[in-house]
């Protein structure tokens, strides 16, 4: 942070990140209360996504109250805060649906080795979870990060994995692997 002005916990120096997505000017129940990644009417803004130039650049102007602060050992790790949260959210949702009855998942298949789906394998094991992670590529650094993270790696379909996951989590965005994500859970998509 180059000049935080007069903000309280931020300092000159500071590692921080910016919150990407904006409330609704006129709230909806959810952006009102702060859920503004769940808001009902779409008027929510993103940078870089919906409505608002992205960062994208080593220097960049954030109101105060969108910064979050970054522990100083992260480095330019930090800048994997704010996709974590995405994949954190989506852990949240599946606890909230699975929850509402008796459910005790173990099984996680996570389609997508990309950065969002190592994440959210990484937070599948530190839960303790039976991790798989799909993607398509059979060689090369996606097999060996996913070993790393303590799961299992696999490149066939959906359909083929071998098992049913108590849990998908969908990191593709691919109409057929969501479609045979569907059809194969026994749980929670």
């Amino acid at each position: 942070m180059i000049d935080p002005g007069f903000s309280p916990g931020l300092l000159k120096g500071d590692l921080v990140v910016g919150i990407v997505r904006r409330p609704d000017p006129v709230p909806c129940p959810n952006c009102a209360v702060g859920e503004w990644d769940m808001c009902r009417n779409g008027q929510y803004t993103e940078r870089g996504i919906k409505q608002i130039d992205g960062y994208m650049s080593e220097r960049w102007r954030i109101e105060p109250e969108y910064a979050m602060k970054v522990d100083p050992t992260l480095g330019m790790l930090g800048v994997l805060l704010e996709p974590t949260t995405v994949v954190t959210k989506a852990w949240e949702m599946v606890k909230a649906i699975g929850h509402r009855s008796f459910w005790e998942p173990r099984t996680v298949l996570v389609t997508g080795a990309g950065p969002i789906g190592l994440l959210a394998a990484l937070i599948g094991v530190q839960q303790g979870m039976d991790v798989h992670v799909l993607d398509r590529v059979t060689s090369g650094h996606k097999p060996d990060l996913v070993k790393a993270l303590g799961a299992t790696y696999h490149s066939t379909s959906v359909s083929e994995v071998g098992f049913e996951p108590d849990i998908i989590i969908e990191c593709t965005g691919v109409g057929q692997v969501v479609a045979e994500s569907i059809l194969k859970v026994g749980g929670v998509v």
